[in-house]
């Protein structure tokens, strides 16, 4: 027992170091390029390139994309690793091996032995990794050394210049979605911002796109894969008709194949899943074409089975939803998914918002629901990068007072998790008829859903 002891405060001493170590690499810093990373994986053998990768950019709907595609591999009986961002509670989530998070052990052995490899290097600390970058390499490691048959790898920002971008010939790209976010760094235009996702496509390797892409976006898209010889191949939403799972025992849609007459059921619930999932299907077809063995049954079950956490996360009991969307495009699905399953509901809202996003965003989100009961206004880590909640308040109350309505909903500026729970819960408490809706940014419905889980 003594010995566990020992071992256990070992590891957790390990964890902490690891951790500490990325912190001070800084989890905001971003150095858009690949040569830091290449020059890295150079010294490492290359493992990036030791393992079939199906890499995956877009707007929204990478994540989800991501998490079933991987899901379905693994039932299908292949050791399939997934790399996504951002995480919501632990950054060990982002490396994962059949929907496992790397252990705390792994993670805090791999992190500081490839800080010794570069340290050992002694290149000038303005040459070192982000934060991204070190994770990223961390995964293709990782995925090396525990022998996993295929990954899944979600771009991290754009495409072109994303670290994940180093594979010399993945099996598949994919590029779900275009829409204007991160315009700062990818440009002011759907056509600039899908140039950036573009960067992804490799000479003669198949790419899957999301069915809805804009004009616009699409032909740069096609223009790109045209150059690159790479065949191109249209996820069909206008195949699939979607419909509430009408069962008390399971929660999800059901999908239907009109062309087909197969059916599948999802346990992801938004109606707009079915974009998604018309990506995961067209994979499918692709990786099958490639000798990739993957049963009708192991894809309905992976898409049955797939957990995907912060994405209209309902917590039934408290009334408590949580979602992840945190652009534009982001909140018009969530709007539509709220209208499909809670067109009668009166809400609390919970909110935050990035600084590098428009308030705007917010206000379009709010317009397409009545008047909510009350707003409860947080934010995240690092703080600085969030609208001040105060302010946002502020903000918030000016738009309601411009109606002249004789009642506009409470809003309140809260900024620990906890509290921002316990204001939810009292607002719920006094409107028994009333669903709490958490979203605007990843971390913060990350930090929220750990004080729910425990």
């Amino acid at each position: 027992m003594l010995i566990r002891e020992s071992i256990c405060t070992e590891v957790s001493s390990r964890e902490k170091q690891a951790l500490a170590f990325l912190d001070s690499l800084d989890i905001s810093a971003m150095k858009l390029g690949l040569e830091r990373v290449r020059a890295v994986l150079d010294t490492l053998g290359n493992p990036q390139d030791a393992v079939p990768i199906v890499h995956i950019a877009g707007t929204n709907g990478k994540g989800s994309v991501t998490a079933m595609l991987s899901n379905v591999l693994k039932v299908a009986g292949y050791r399939t690793g997934r790399f996504v961002s951002p995480h919501l509670i632990t950054v060990r989530e982002r490396i994962a091996i059949d929907n496992e998070s790397i252990s705390p052990e792994h993670f805090a052995k791999a992190v500081l032995e490839l800080k010794a490899h570069l340290e050992a290097l002694s290149w000038p600390r303005e040459d070192w990794l982000t934060y991204f970058e070190f994770i990223t390499i961390l995964a293709y490691q990782y995925f090396i050394s525990q022998n996993v048959d295929i990954a899944v790898f979600e771009t991290g920002l754009g495409g072109r210049l994303d670290s994940t971008n180093v594979v010399q010939a993945p099996v598949l790209t994919v590029i779900t979605s275009i829409g204007m976010d991160h315009m700062k760094q990818l440009g002011n235009t759907l056509g600039a911002i899908a140039f950036e996702k573009a960067g992804i496509l490799k000479e003669t390797v198949p790419v899957i796109l999301g069915g809805n892409l804009p004009p616009e976006a699409q032909s740069v898209i096609v223009k790109q894969a045209n150059v690159m010889s790479s065949p191109m191949f249209q996820a069909h939403t206008d195949d699939l008709i979607v419909e509430p799972l009408l069962s008390s025992a399971v929660t999800g849609l059901v999908i239907r194949e009109v062309s087909t007459g197969d059916s599948f059921r999802l346990s992801l619930t938004p109606p707009y899943q079915k974009d998604n999932a018309a990506i995961v299907l067209t994979c499918v077809k692709q990786l099958r074409e490639q000798g990739f063995t993957i049963s009708s049954s192991a894809l309905g079950e992976g898409l049955a089975t797939t957990n995907w956490p912060a994405r209209f996360q309902l917590f039934a009991t408290e009334r408590i939803l949580v979602d992840g969307s945190h652009n534009a495009d982001g909140f018009s699905a969530l709007a539509e998914a709220l209208q499909f399953y809670y067109k009668d509901t009166p809400f609390i809202w919970v909110l935050s918002l990035r600084n590098n996003r428009p308030f705007e965003a917010l206000l379009d989100l709010l317009d397409a629901f009545p008047q909510p009961l009350a707003i409860i206004v947080t934010s995240s880590e690092p703080e600085n990068l969030y609208h001040e909640p105060n302010i946002l308040a502020k903000s918030l109350e000016e738009y309601y007072e411009g109606f002249g309505l004789s009642e506009t909903p409470s809003i309140k500026a809260v900024q620990n998790p906890i509290d921002v729970l316990e204001c939810l819960r009292a607002e719920l408490g006094v409107n028994l008829n009333a669903l709490g809706i958490v979203t605007g940014s990843l971390y913060t419905a990350g930090s929220v859903l750990e004080v729910l889980e425990n």
